[in-house]
């Protein structure tokens, strides 16, 4: 079922969504996430929900795709008002970037490099126990 979602999605849009990230949304059907993705030091932030194809083109529908004119895709965030975005254009293909209160924080070059950035709050206090 995802599959066909994803090519009707990117029909729609006009562009195959990068590899990685068009894996990502095969393998995975629930948006929230069990435990948050913090970021890795020196970086700052943090998601709790990525969201699925289905919500993704919910969002398309309803007019809140992410941030047309610069050519991001809305694919996650947190609860205190975190964005984050896929650069769906030529120029920056792929890159996921990172926003809180409309400025854009942290820049990922792509899907992979965000998930391997992050690590998961349980992590992170087994971290803060050791140290």
């Amino acid at each position: 079922m995802n599959e066909q979602a994803i090519a009707e999605f990117e029909n729609e849009l006009g562009v195959r969504l990068p590899d990685d990230y068009r894996s990502f949304l095969l393998e995975n059907s629930d948006s929230l996430l069990e435990k948050a993705l913090l970021f890795n030091d020196p970086r700052s932030g943090c998601v709790d929900e990525l969201l699925t194809i289905q919500q993704i083109q919910e969002n398309s529908r309803n007019g809140v795709i992410g941030i047309p004119e610069q050519s991001l895709l809305h694919i996650g965030g947190n609860l205190m008002g975190g964005y984050l975005y896929l650069k769906v254009s030529d120029n920056g293909f792929g890159e996921v970037h990172y926003s809180e209160n409309y400025t854009i924080k942290e820049n990922f070059l792509s899907f992979s490099e965000f998930m391997s950035s992050t690590h998961d709050e349980e992590s992170n206090k087994n971290i803060e126990r050791t140290s």
